[in-house]
């Protein structure tokens, strides 16, 4: 029963997600991404080439078991991570960009997931059942008509769509919180098996794909972190959902727990990252004020005194008052 259910979860989670896309970008979003087009040329160049180069000689590098490396490689070509944009939002990067990538790269991956299947079972043998034909049908189902729903509603009703969007991206975050934690109990005995050496290819693969992303993403450092967050967080639904189609019998349960910890390791794996960004990021805005002629110790704070408008300069850091020679012999 439990295996039936999870097994559901997963191949159906990313419907929710895709609905939940279209809801939060809508049609437009087509029309944005042609105004920048060198910037999501290079994003795409990283997310659906680079980075699945990088995890396949990972997994060639530390000679990963069939069903670890596969997982590992599928979640690598799944581009378009669901939580991509909560997180653009900690980090400060552009939310725009970022939602357009979400919408793009589902879009690419129609082509590149299938393409992408057929080369693994060619380069290295990944043991995956799905055939190239299959994984088409299976993301053109999955991927398009919750889209094209998302975005019909947006379209139609406009203001129902971000009130909507908000209650099923919080209902996709709790569905994919307790299916992840679903397949980790299904499969725990299995995990011990696995050993070190995926832990350190899937952080390779992440922190790789993270700083090509930053450099994809130039010159905006908002567009940089964008492009990174993208690059280096895969799709766990979709690959789960590959995984589900690729790995019949007592093999499902384990590849899919080998997803879901996978996306443990890769948000570990991205703290490096995100410290040295939010680093770049303060030295930035510095350098910036210090141009203007305002030193990065100071805030400036706004009010109206009166009729008349003024701006006071303080140190963030108390300032402290000598005492009078009064107030001391007193």
């Amino acid at each position: 029963m439990l295996k039936a259910l999870g097994g559901f979860a997963l191949s159906h989670v990313v419907v929710l997600f895709m609905f939940h896309a279209g809801l939060a970008q809508g049609a437009g979003g087509l029309s944005r991404i042609f105004q920048r087009p060198a910037l999501y040329g290079r994003a795409l160049a990283v997310a659906l080439v680079a980075v699945p180069l990088v995890a396949y000689a990972l997994v060639a590098l530390f000679r990963l078991p069939p069903v670890a490396a596969g997982s590992l490689v599928l979640l690598s070509i799944c581009p378009g991570a669901p939580l991509q944009v909560k997180q653009a939002q900690a980090l400060r990067a552009s939310v725009t960009t970022s939602l357009n990538l979400v919408l793009l790269l589902a879009l690419c991956s129609l082509v590149s997931v299938p393409l992408w299947v057929a080369a693994l079972d060619g380069l290295r043998g990944f043991h995956l059942q799905a055939s190239p034909s299959g994984v088409l049908g299976l993301v053109l189902v999955k991927l398009v008509p919750p889209l094209v729903a998302g975005m019909a509603v947006r379209a139609l009703l406009p203001h129902a769509a971000e009130v909507l969007a908000v209650w099923v991206h919080r209902l996709f975050s709790v569905l994919l919180l307790v299916t992840a934690g679903l397949v980790l109990f299904l499969a725990a005995p299995r995990l011990k098996d696995l050993g070190m050496s995926s832990a350190l290819a899937l952080a390779g693969t992440v922190s790789a794909a993270a700083f090509l992303g930053h450099w994809a993403g130039r010159p905006k450092p908002e567009d940089r972190r964008a492009v990174a967050l993208a690059a280096a967080l895969g799709n766990p639904g979709l690959a789960m959902s590959l995984v589900v189609h690729s790995y019949p019998g007592v093999q499902v349960m384990e590849a899919a727990a080998v997803v879901g910890l996978f996306v443990l390791v890769r948000a570990l794996a991205l703290v490096p990252y995100k410290s040295w960004s939010r680093r770049q990021g303060r030295k930035g805005r510095a350098g910036r004020l210090l141009r203007v002629g305002i030193h990065p110790r100071w805030r400036v704070t706004h009010g109206s005194r009166g009729t008349a408008p003024f701006a006071l300069l303080a140190l963030r850091r108390p300032v402290l008052h000598r005492r009078s020679a009064s107030s001391v012999s007193q």
